[in-house]
Order: structure tokens, then C-alpha cells, then sequence
């Protein structure tokens, strides 16, 4: 039963994640029972079918849980730190340097480091748009 939960942090666990688990869980169970016992073959396909979907959202699951990690990282907006990342690039700095910048100071991950330059760099597209206007 262990190999199923170990993924579930009681802190960070969501829910869904969990119920999701413990769907998964009980599925294999009735799996096993109706192999050894029943041998229904509806049961079998039924629980088999659904097993199938449930990976699928299991999979899943760690993207949603990144995605709303950046929401939440975009929302913390340091505009000196990005004027100096900004400055950094305008002298020539390329964005592998960038990007091992951001990771130092603001201590993320490359992909998240990567989607805060691409970040910083749209913001000033942007600004650069509206000046020109």
C-alpha cells in the first residue's frame, strides 16, 4: 500500500490528489478480490477502465500543481530585481547567464527561472511597445 501514497505530502497534498490515490487504491483491491474470488469479467473490465483514467489523471496532476506554483510565483513581482536582470541583458549578458542569475538570487528552478526571463523579457516588449505609441 506504500508504493500508492508515497507521492502524498500532508502539507502540500491537495485533496484531489489524495482522493485520487485512494480511488486508485481501492480499485486495485476490488481488482485483486474479483481475480482471486469472483472472476467477473464486467468487474474486471469496469475497474480496469477506470484504473486507466485514473492514471491519466494522476499524471496530470503534477503539471496542474507546477502551473498553479507559477501563478503564485508571478504574483511576487520584484521590479528592481527585474530592472537589473533587464540592465544585465541590455549589456550584452546571454540568456543561459540570465537565467543562472535567476536561479542564484531568487533560488528556482531552470523552469521556472526560464518563465520568469521570458516573463521579464514580454513586460519589456511590452513597455517598449507602449512607448513607442
Amino acid at each position: 500500500m506504500g508504493i500508492f501514497f508515497n507521492k502524498i505530502d500532508s502539507n502540500k497534498g491537495s485533496k484531489y490528489q489524495t482522493r485520487l490515490y485512494s480511488c486508485f487504491t481501492v480499485l486495485i483491491i476490488i481488482n485483486v478480490i474479483n481475480s482471486w474470488f469472483l472472476d467477473w469479467l464486467w468487474l474486471y473490465i469496469t475497474t480496469s477502465s477506470v484504473l486507466v483514467i485514473l492514471v491519466v489523471f494522476l499524471l496530470k496532476t503534477p503539471k496542474r500543481d507546477l502551473e498553479e506554483e507559477w501563478k503564485q510565483l508571478e504574483i511576487e513581482k520584484d521590479e528592481a530585481f527585474e530592472n537589473r536582470v533587464n540592465l544585465m541583458m541590455m549589456n550584452g549578458r546571454s540568456d543561459v547567464q540570465a537565467i543562472k542569475y535567476i536561479r542564484k538570487e531568487k533560488n528556482l528552478g531552470l523552469l521556472h527561472a526560464k518563465q520568469y526571463l521570458d516573463r521579464i523579457k514580454e513586460s519589456k516588449n511590452q513597455r517598449n511597445n507602449k512607448s513607442d505609441l
